[in-house]
């Protein structure tokens, strides 16, 4: 039967059919630990512990069987021996100074220190999250181990704050194991995002808005990272924002994104979920009286697809609304961009500001393809597409 630990939401696929072992040492910030093994549950992987006997006696040894649904191993044995066929990634988190010494020098006098060299012989990838007192981090010493970490791991910066260097978020630290254990079909590519809406200056106070959560754009670009892109968001007025090891550029009018456009630099990727003004108000100065009627005059706004495909030179995703459901009108819909773009992803309105829709994935190269289910689960259908 599946043990009630297991029984979490899942958040994306991308450690499914991954074994991530998670050695804990005895930081007082071992007691994140449980809800770091869950996290790393709701991307799917299976999860194992190791822990010394100095988080144990900071987060209790059935604490740690409950976050993942097994025994965590605590003592050396010959089962350290063993783990390494089926391991994909090995997560330190956290990593006390102590423990960061003895990996570095070659010590394994514990049972996480000890899987660390056994996994690192096996070619297992590493993930460091340390933490400490911040001013043992300023170490000489402490900083000169660091250095040497990064040549035989991924470290992750701490938090520094209240005097502490604190261990970064439970959602850092699985999106990194996203990345190194998950599927890395877009290594060493450049991905760029455009979403969220634009919002143009009726005066100095109201706008003219398209309505936009920025939740594709912001599953694209998380995906895109958990598959080892360079990945980075450009991002309008939207309710959510990505996490914080994302690069975030913001932008509020089409003109200030047209300026970006024209310096953009060089990416193998661009996606453009964006929801872009199509008309512009001539904007008045001060603040319009109210109270009375209103006559705006709009002027067509200028197109940002065309500028992309005449200065970007890489794959271009463009993103299509129809106000019909149907697949036969979303793939009709999806005809115009595709005389810049090498991939439409047509949707209905119905996918404003939801957390799941269907698209219509047309290319003029391919049958186009229906998908549905989460943002999350249309973001890995679109990449599916680009990194193919």
């Amino acid at each position: 039967m599946k043990h009630p630990a297991r029984n979490v939401a899942q958040r994306s696929p991308a450690l499914a059919d991954r074994t991530v072992w998670l050695a804990v040492t005895g930081s007082v910030a071992a007691v994140e630990s449980v809800g770091l093994a869950r996290e790393l549950l709701r991307h799917g992987a299976e999860v194992h512990i190791v822990a010394s006997p100095a988080a144990l006696e900071i987060v209790g040894r059935k604490a740690l069987e409950f976050a993942c649904g097994r025994p965590p191993v605590t003592e050396i044995t010959g089962q350290v021996e063993h783990v390494t066929a089926d391991t994909d990634l090995l997560v330190l988190a956290p990593c006390t100074a102590s423990s960061l010494a003895k990996v570095v020098h070659g010590i394994g006098d514990t049972p996480p220190t000890l899987f660390v060299l056994t996994l690192l012989g096996a070619g297992v990838p590493l993930l460091i999250a340390p933490a400490m007192d911040g001013r043992m981090a300023k170490s000489p010493v402490v900083r000169e181990n660091l250095r040497a970490a990064r040549k035989i791991a991924t470290v992750l910066d701490p938090l520094l704050e209240e005097g502490k260097a604190k261990l970064p978020s439970r959602e850092v630290i699985a999106a990194w194991a996203c990345r190194l254990a998950g599927q890395r079909d877009l290594a060493g590519q450049r991905v760029l995002v455009i979403g969220g809406g634009t919002a143009e200056p009726l005066d100095d106070v109201r706008v003219l808005g398209n309505r936009s959560s920025g939740r594709m754009a912001v599953a694209l670009v998380e995906e895109a990272f958990a598959r080892g892109a360079g990945a980075e968001l450009w991002l309008g007025s939207a309710t959510i924002t990505p996490g914080n090891w994302i690069p975030l550029e913001r932008f509020t009018t089409l003109a200030e994104l047209v300026a970006k456009v024209e310096t953009l630099g060089e990416w193998n990727t661009i996606l453009l979920p964006a929801a872009l003004a199509d008309f512009q108000p001539a904007r008045q100065r001060g603040k319009i009286a109210s109270g009375r009627r209103l006559k705006l005059e709009l002027e067509p706004a200028p197109k940002l697809l065309p500028l992309l495909r005449n200065v970007h030179a890489g794959k271009l995703v463009a993103f299509k609304l129809a106000s019909d459901a149907s697949d036969d009108e979303l793939i009709k819909k999806a005809e115009a961009p595709l005389e810049y773009a090498d991939l439409v992803v047509a949707n209905s309105a119905d996918a404003m500001e939801a957390e799941a829709a269907r698209v219509v994935l047309v290319s003029r190269d391919a049958a186009a393809e229906g998908a549905s289910g989460s943002k999350q689960a249309l973001a890995n259908a679109i990449l599916d597409r680009v990194a193919n």
